[in-house]
């Protein structure tokens, strides 16, 4: 049995691994009865499916009880984030440069980075044909294991704590986007796209996680993110037209392939 892709020394005993998490892909299958999506390939092909995509026998055990214990605790997070207008004493909106920008004071931006790195590492270190096209440089990749390594752990309570002294030395930048609603028009696609061989991105149907290992190459709107960021997790929000626009990046590629 091969070792497992975190720790790199248990056995991946485990099966049916999320490479996203579920609850970030409901949303995909809440319009069909029976409960179904339609996954796209880079070659048209349609195919019915039923839940993000699982692989088997790439963690160990704790690993994966690990990634769980920081998915369980950003799912509740990300509960309130959506519904930041009802929770307005936990939530802040900015206007910089015509960008919209939720600050959050319950959700510290060391979480945020933690999540945003969990879900890209595991889309490029996957062998399923969904992430086949979204792969980091090995190095990058490398880098990106370390640090989840380092700082995911077993307990809720030894999370909350790790996130309080989390030293970042990856020198990647990560930016997390949401439409500023949730209704049946902010529904975008789910996907992974690779934009270049310095920035990819994660498509997950109400979220989009930009990330960049190479800081010289993220864009001067992103870098209005990253001069005002501190402690506080920042979220870019764009209304419909624009959460709209941003979706259909990979899809006009897509297209492109096709045609």
């Amino acid at each position: 049995m091969q070792k497992c892709k975190l720790c790199l020394t248990k056995n991946a005993d485990k099966k049916n691994s999320h490479i996203i998490p579920k609850f970030m892909g409901k949303r995909l299958f809440e319009s069909t009865n029976p409960r179904y999506g339609v996954k796209i390939d880079v070659n048209g092909k349609s195919k019915k499916i039923q839940d993000s995509p699982k692989e088997d026998y790439i963690f160990c055990s704790d690993c994966e009880e690990r990634f769980a214990k920081l998915e369980h605790y950003f799912s509740l997070k990300l509960k309130s984030i959506h519904n930041y207008s009802n929770e307005k004493d936990k939530f802040k909106i900015h206007t910089i440069q015509k960008n919209t920008i939720l600050e959050c004071f319950k959700v510290p931006f060391n979480a945020i980075k933690l999540f945003n790195y969990s879900l890209v590492w595991r889309a490029s270190i996957s062998n399923r044909h969904e992430f086949s096209n979204f792969k980091l440089p090995k190095l990058n990749e490398e880098i990106l294991r370390t640090f989840l390594n380092s700082n995911l752990t077993l307990s809720h309570k030894k999370l909350t704590e790790t996130l309080k002294n989390i030293q970042d030395e990856t020198n990647f930048d990560s930016y997390f986007f949401k439409c500023i609603v949730k209704n049946e028009y902010s529904r975008g696609i789910f996907t992974a796209y690779e934009f270049s061989k310095h920035s990819f991105g994660l498509f997950l149907v109400d979220i989009i996680i930009f990330l960049y290992i190479d800081k010289s190459k993220i864009p001067n709107e992103f870098q209005i993110i990253s001069n005002t960021q501190k402690n506080n997790a920042l979220i870019a929000m764009a209304d419909i037209p624009n959460w709209k626009k941003l979706n259909s990046g990979p899809l006009k590629s897509i297209s492109n392939v096709i045609n």
